[in-house]
C-alpha cells in the first residue's frame, strides 16, 4: 500500500456527502446539535464481511491498550479461515473473529468546518469499540451507502454483554526449560496473549522466565524515542495489533510524527500508529531470535492484565545500518528497566 498509493488518504468529506435518505432513513438516530447520526446494522457477518470488498479503500482503525493502529485497506476481501472461527483479509492479513463481536453500526459524524466522516464501527461483546472502518477519498460512496441500506436493522443479532472473555490463563510461573524448548517456533506464530504450545499459559509470563538470551523488559519511556529515531532513519517497520476481536498488521515507512493531548502519532502515506500516554501503564518487552545467524529483535507491548496489545519490528527490507541501530537501541534500553 505504501508504494501503490503515493497520494494522501483522506477520510473527511463535505457535510451532506453521505445521504441518510438513501440508507433506510427511518431507522437512523440523528443528533441535530452535532450533525451526527448512526444506525444499527444486522451483524450478518457471513454477508457483511464479504461485501466490504466492493466498497473500495477503507481506513481500518483498531485500538488495544496503549496503542491504536490505522491502515488503508484496498478491496478488503475477507474469507473464512478453514477450521477456525476467524475471517481473514487476503490482501492485508487482517483477521476478524465474529464470535467475539457484539454488534456493528454505521455512523456519520459531523466535524468543525462543515466536514463529516462516515464509518462502520464494530464492538466486542463487552460493548467496547474494537474496529472502525472509515470511508476515504478512495471509497465508492454509492457502494458504501448500498451496504448500509442492505444491512440496516432495528436491532443487532448479537447481544452486548454476552460473555466472550478469552480462556483464563494460568497464574503459576511456566517451566523455563519448556519455554526455551518452544522458543524457536514462537516467531512463526502470530502474537497473542497465550504462549503457543503451552495451553492456557500467558505469553507475558513465559517471556519473564525465558532468560536474557531470549527476552528482556525495557523502559516503557524508551518506546517513543525509539520510534522517533527509526522514523528519522526512514526505517521500514512492521506493526501488529491485537484486541478481543481483531488482529491488524501494518507495514509502514513512517515519515513524521505529531504530539497531541492523547499521545504521539507516527504517520506514513497509508498508515499511522498512535502511542497514547497510557503507555506508561503498560509493560514493554523485547523478544530475541537468531535467524540465519542474524539477531532479530521485536518489541512487544502488554497491558496491566498481561494481555498482548501490539508488537513492532523491522521489516526484512531494512538496511544493515537500520538493523544495527534498532538492535543497539533495544539492548541499551534494557538498562534500568523495572521489573
Amino acid at each position: 500500500m505504501e508504494h501503490l498509493h503515493p497520494h494522501r488518504i483522506a477520510f473527511s468529506f463535505v457535510q451532506g456527502t453521505f445521504d441518510i435518505d438513501r440508507m433506510q432513513p427511518v431507522l437512523w438516530q440523528v443528533e441535530e446539535d452535532t450533525a451526527s447520526a448512526h444506525v444499527q446494522l444486522d451483524a450478518r457477518w457471513e454477508r457483511l464481511l464479504p461485501a466490504l470488498s466492493k466498497v473500495g479503500i477503507l481506513m481500518a482503525c483498531a485500538p488495544s491498550g496503549p496503542a491504536t493502529v490505522a491502515v488503508a485497506l484496498e478491496q478488503a476481501r475477507f474469507e473464512p479461515v478453514p477450521n477456525s472461527a476467524d475471517w481473514v483479509c487476503l490482501e492485508s492479513g487482517m483477521e476478524i473473529c465474529p464470535a467475539n463481536l457484539g454488534g456493528v453500526i454505521a455512523a456519520i459524524e459531523g466535524l468543525e468546518g462543515g466536514q463529516e466522516t462516515a464509518s462502520l464501527q464494530f464492538f466486542d461483546r463487552r460493548g467496547d469499540g474494537c474496529l472502525k472502518l472509515m470511508a476515504t477519498n478512495r471509497t465508492d460512496i454509492a457502494a458504501f451507502e448500498a451496504l448500509v441500506r442492505r444491512h440496516a436493522g432495528l436491532r443487532h443479532t448479537a447481544h452486548f454483554g454476552t460473555p466472550g472473555a478469552p480462556s483464563p490463563v494460568k497464574e503459576e510461573t511456566p517451566d523455563a526449560r519448556t519455554v526455551r524448548s518452544l522458543w524457536d517456533g514462537l516467531r512463526r506464530t502470530l502474537p497473542e496473549t497465550s504462549f503457543p504450545g503451552l495451553e492456557g499459559v500467558s505469553r507475558r509470563r513465559a517471556l519473564a522466565v525465558a532468560g536474557p538470551e531470549h527476552a528482556w523488559q525495557v523502559r516503557t519511556t524508551s518506546v517513543h524515542s525509539l520510534m522517533r529515531v527509526m522514523t528519522l532513519a526512514d526505517a521500514p517497520l512492521g506493526v501488529g495489533l491485537r484486541n478481543e476481536a481483531v488482529f491488524l498488521p501494518v507495514g509502514m515507512y513512517p515519515s513524521h510524527w505529531n504530539d497531541c493531548a492523547c499521545g504521539t502519532t507516527f504517520f506514513s502515506t497509508t498508515a499511522q500508529v498512535t502511542l497514547r500516554h497510557l503507555i506508561h501503564q503498560a509493560e514493554t518487552w523485547v523478544t530475541r531470535f537468531i535467524v540465519k545467524s542474524r539477531e532479530v529483535l521485536c518489541l512487544e507491548l502488554y497491558d496491566r492484565q498481561g494481555r498482548f496489545c501490539a508488537g513492532v519490528g523491522l521489516r526484512p527490507e531494512a538496511t544493515r545500518v537500520q538493523q544495527e541501530q534498532w538492535n543497539d537501541w533495544l539492548h541499551r534500553a534494557e538498562e534500568g528497566a523495572t521489573e
